[in-house]
């Protein structure tokens, strides 16, 4: 299997710290934004949504993060992809609400602070974090509720709920999230921080 990544991309955390908590045999193919690696005919024809990640096992393409983790989960078996149905649903269902619903007050984020710093060289936008800010606080207490009585998402075990919710605070310290009164989400952060998966798919800014 190859995976086509770009280290500091909160989707390609997540799939990089799947396999790298799975110990999986997985070829890591880094990709280079400014140098157009994603525009290329070759890179186009497996994605042709020209993003990241890409996973290549045969003659199977995928794209998609968390649908990425859920394959790479299946390879063997483990705690991030129980064999149970009731399990599986429960660890889906968390990841497609970060996607829809999580990331809109994440990202902004760290793209008005962050990105478009570096790449755009221009300032934030108070009004799209004004509206990131109000995403945040609609959404981070049903996290923290859920975090109030076991130590990961869906209880006691890590699963790939945890890595998924987890990528959207990749960059919360550096682009000032205002998270501070999430006590519970604070205290799982920390936990996820100590993974060696999770330490090793940091970003590296600067």
């Amino acid at each position: 299997m190859k995976l086509y990544s770009m280290h500091n991309s909160n989707n390609c955390r997540r799939a990089n710290a799947t396999l790298l908590h799975l110990g999986l045999d997985v070829e890591v193919i880094e990709q280079n934004l400014p140098a157009g690696d994603l525009k290329k005919p070759a890179y186009a024809a497996i994605n042709p949504n020209q993003k990241v990640p890409t996973l290549v096992d045969g003659d199977l393409h995928l794209w998609e993060s968390r649908a990425i983790m859920q394959y790479l989960a299946s390879q063997k078996p483990n705690t991030l992809w129980p064999d149970d149905a009731k399990k599986r649903a429960d660890i889906a269902r968390w990841q497609f609400w970060e996607a829809v619903h999580l990331s809109r007050g994440t990202t902004p984020f760290a793209f008005e602070k962050l990105f478009k710093k570096i790449f755009l060289k221009q300032e934030p936008d108070p009004a799209a974090l004004a509206a990131a800010e109000k995403e945040l606080h609609a959404t981070a207490p049903i996290l923290n509720a859920a975090l109030e009585s076991h130590p990961w998402i869906t209880g006691d075990e890590l699963t790939l709920a945890d890595f998924s919710v987890g990528g959207c605070f990749s960059y919360a310290e550096a682009a000032g999230l205002p998270w501070q009164d999430y006590k519970n989400i604070h205290a799982w952060w920390a936990r996820l921080g100590e993974l060696p998966a999770w330490k090793a798919t940091a970003p590296k800014l600067g």
